[in-house]
């Protein structure tokens, strides 16, 4: 996966209208992700971490733990 397209799916997911859409987007998608857009989610969550969105942080970080136990089957 390119970074670009680590950023737009990572776009997709903190825009998500609601649970079913979220959902959807990650059913569509997991089996794109690979290192780049873990990386690029590190690099979101610590993004929300700076400028004090812990709450966004938090979320964020809780979706990108549950893509990579459906990717890696951890």
């Amino acid at each position: 996966m390119t970074y670009q397209a680590a950023q737009e799916l990572l776009r997709k997911i903190t825009q998500a209208k609601n649970k079913d859409e979220l959902q959807r987007v990650i059913s569509n998608n997991i089996g794109q992700c690979d290192g780049v857009f873990f990386a690029e989610l590190e690099r979101l969550v610590e993004q929300y971490r700076t400028r004090g969105d812990e709450a966004s942080a938090r979320k964020l970080k809780e979706v990108g733990d549950f893509m990579a136990r459906l990717r890696f089957m951890i």
